[in-house]
C-alpha cells in the first residue's frame, strides 16, 4: 500500500533512519479493513512498526474467513 493512503487514513507514523514506518497497534485497533505482514514488523521501544509496502487491504476471502472465526461476545 502507498504511504500516502495510510497518511490519509491518519495512521500514526514515525521516521526511522529516514524511512517512514506505521504503528501496527493503530492499524489493528482502528483499521479492521487492513492487514499487515506480521513477519515484517519491527519493534522499537516495545512498540511495533511496519513499512507501508507490507500493509494491504483485506480481500473478499479475508473477509469471509474473518466472519467465520468471529468471536461471539
Amino acid at each position: 500500500m502507498l504511504p500516502d493512503i495510510l497518511k490519509e487514513k491518519k495512521i500514526k507514523s514515525i521516521l526511522i533512519k529516514n524511512e517512514e514506518y506505521f504503528d501496527t497497534a493503530d492499524i489493528k485497533k482502528n483499521h479492521p479493513d487492513l492487514k499487515i505482514d506480521a513477519s515484517k514488523i519491527i519493534v522499537v521501544k516495545k512498540a511495533g512498526y511496519i513499512k507501508a509496502e507490507y500493509v494491504s487491504s483485506l480481500s473478499d476471502f479475508d473477509h469471509a474467513i474473518k466472519n467465520i472465526f468471529k468471536s461471539k461476545k
